[in-house]
């Protein structure tokens, strides 16, 4: 299985990277990142990074990358962001351009459809019920949510 990684140089996404490159059923990992890994993974075989500077846009090259991808883990994000603005822009815009780009090709190398899982990893104190009170850091409790709630993110709403 192919599996696109975003955030791998984070904490939570290093840890899902190790676990990929450790699964014997995940043959090939496509890691965005905004910079370089650690030699110590970077070398695998079953790895290719990508280095994205702007993550609201996927040029043609890296989505012939992905192509044939069977799911994508975004773990993309920061524990503390600057603002409310720079939260949601992360967040939300950057996981939605990449939900939109990476779902307009669900079609294996082969040529068949497959079905393509897209897992977004919202981060720990993230809350769900977006009219429940909160006693701190309100905004982006709430912000780290609103992905998988927008009605254009063209994913299934399973959990």
């Amino acid at each position: 299985m192919k599996v696109i990684l975003a955030g791998s140089t984070g904490f939570i996404g290093g840890e899902v990277l190790e676990q990929c490159l450790q699964n014997s059923s995940i043959t090939s990992i496509i890691a965005l990142s905004r910079r370089d890994l650690p030699f110590s993974v970077a070398n695998n075989p079953k790895l290719k990074v990508t280095i994205v500077k702007d993550f609201l846009s996927y040029p043609e090259s890296l989505l012939q990358d992905i192509k044939g991808a069977e799911a994508c883990i975004w773990s993309l994000g920061k524990a503390r962001m600057p603002d409310n603005d720079t939260a949601r822009k992360v967040s939300v815009d950057y996981t939605l351009a990449a939900a939109k780009a990476f779902g307009q090709d669900s079609a294996s190398e082969d040529g068949k459809a497959k079905k393509f899982r897209f897992i977004y990893c919202s981060g720990g104190a993230a809350e769900r019920d977006q009219t429940k009170t909160l006693w701190f850091r309100q905004d982006y409790r709430r912000i780290r949510v609103r992905f998988d709630r927008h009605p254009t993110c063209g994913c299934p709403r399973t959990y």
